[in-house]
This record gives structure tokens, C-alpha cells and sequence, in this order.
């Protein structure tokens, strides 16, 4: 058996083992409000990982963990709720779409343990000694608080009043939504297929979407998360306060992500 697959057993494991540690807080926790129990939840699943990342040396342990956390935390409110509607599941097959095309997009692109992301490896070379600190509280809890800021929007949606919520305008942020997952499908697959080809390292992608649009798989992941607020003001307008979830997003990306990515790629040398 080849070392990727071992690797992804692993890491499948390792997983499994921080989900049964969300549902133990989930069911244990003194904590009556959903909402703060499942961020708890959500954090003790992400020290599991991060225990793991420090064993095994490398932070790209936590990566899978942005897309499909927020799978199992929708799992979790939507079986709260008990009864649901068709508004209800749709938003959830769509964070499952986007959830399971990110993570597989990840298997794709990760070589194993031995492969850690170059962001991070930037981060171990600047802070030394301390880049397990720097790991637990930028790579890992900073992306995971943001991440749950996103879900906020989806949360308020379902524990929304739609009685009056005419289902038809519901279209417009599903297929807003929609459109920023394939966007971002299409650009990552764009990406992969260049990095892999023989010409990869030697001139710069000019695939139609990295041609017409600048980082349009960024662009593609900042407005998934701006499709699933929109879905929370369609249904109660009042609720435009959750903004601050996407917004947190997007701040990540203009910068941090955009600026390391260009920093990264004007070290590179193209024909």
C-alpha cells in the first residue's frame, strides 16, 4: 500500500476521533444555548486535530478541517430543529456540496504527511520556537472562529419565523450560492490540472477563469459564505447583523491569504 492512502487513513482517523469528541461535548456540556454549544464543540474538535498536527509535525493536518466541520455543525442544528423544510434542506445540500468539492480538492492536491502547505512552512521559518503557539492560534483556532462566524448566518435562518417567507426568493441567494461553489470548482480544477502538467512550474496559469478574474477560487470561497447570509436576510431582513460572518471571511482573504499568495508567487520565476 502506497504512503498517501496510509496517510489518508490516518488523517480519516484522526477525524473520527475529534468528531466523537464534539459529540461527547455536545451531549455534555453544561451549556443550554445551541448556538455557544456547539462553538464550544467546535473547538474541542479543533484541539484534537491540532494535538495531531504537533505529533505528526505538520499543520496541513487541520486543512480538511475548514470544509467539513461545517457539514456536521448543520447536521447537528438541523436535528435540533427537528421538523425542516425544503429551504432548510437545500441550504444544507449546498454546504455539502461545497464541503465535500473542497475536501476532495484537498485529497487531490495533498501528498501525504510528508507534504505541508507552503503558508505554513512560511510561518515555521519566522517564528521558530514558537511556531506551535503561532500554528494553535493562526492556523489552526483563527480559521476555525471564522469559519463558525460564517455559519452564524445559516443558524439564524433556521430558527428564522418563515411562516410569511415566500420560497421563491429564496432562488436568488441558492443560486448565488451555487454559482460561487462551481466557481470555485472550476478555478481549482484549472489550478491542479496546471500545477500537474509538465509546464506547470514554467510559465503562469491562462485557463478562462484565472485569465478573466484574479484569484477566482478566493473569489469563489468569499461569496459561498456571502450566499449563506443572504439566505438569513431573505428569510428576516433584521437579521442583516449577521454580516459579521462573512465579512470576517472576506478580511481573511484581502488580507492575509491575497497577500501571501502574491508575495508567493512573485518569487517564482515564469517564462
Amino acid at each position: 500500500m502506497k504512503q498517501k492512502p496510509k496517510d489518508l487513513f490516518i488523517i480519516l482517523f484522526i477525524y473520527l476521533l475529534a468528531l466523537a469528541a464534539a459529540v461527547l461535548t455536545l451531549k455534555y456540556a453544561p451549556i443550554t444555548n445551541i448556538l455557544w454549544k456547539t462553538a464550544l464543540a467546535d473547538f474541542v474538535a479543533m484541539v484534537v486535530v491540532f494535538i495531531f498536527s504537533m505529533i505528526y509535525k505538520n499543520s496541513s493536518v487541520y486543512d480538511p478541517f475548514w470544509s467539513a466541520a461545517p457539514i456536521f455543525i448543520i447536521f447537528y442544528w438541523l436535528f435540533q430543529i427537528g421538523e425542516t423544510n425544503f429551504l432548510f434542506k437545500a441550504i444544507w445540500a449546498l454546504v455539502i456540496l461545497w464541503g465535500v468539492r473542497l475536501t476532495w480538492n484537498w485529497i487531490l492536491r495533498w501528498d501525504g504527511m510528508k507534504d505541508e502547505d507552503w503558508r505554513y512552512k512560511l510561518i515555521r521559518k519566522k517564528t521558530g520556537k514558537m511556531y506551535w503557539p503561532a500554528s494553535f492560534l493562526a492556523i489552526h483556532l483563527l480559521p476555525t472562529a471564522l469559519v463558525f462566524a460564517g455559519l452564524v448566518p445559516v443558524y439564524y435562518t433556521f430558527h428564522s419565523d418563515i411562516s410569511l417567507f415566500n420560497s421563491w426568493v429564496a432562488l436568488i441567494p441558492f443560486m448565488f450560492t451555487l454559482s460561487a461553489i462551481m466557481l470555485e470548482k472550476t478555478a481549482d480544477d484549472e489550478l491542479r490540472n496546471h500545477i500537474e502538467s509538465k509546464d506547470g512550474k514554467k510559465y503562469k496559469i491562462q485557463t478562462p477563469s484565472w485569465t478573466l478574474l484574479k484569484y477566482p477560487n478566493y473569489l469563489g470561497e468569499v461569496g459561498f459564505w456571502w450566499g449563506l447570509f443572504l439566505f438569513a436576510v431573505a428569510v428576516d431582513k433584521t437579521q442583516w447583523w449577521v454580516v459579521f460572518g462573512p465579512v470576517s471571511i472576506t478580511l481573511l482573504f484581502l488580507f492575509i491569504s491575497i497577500p501571501m499568495m502574491k508575495k508567493h508567487l512573485a518569487s517564482k520565476i515564469y517564462k
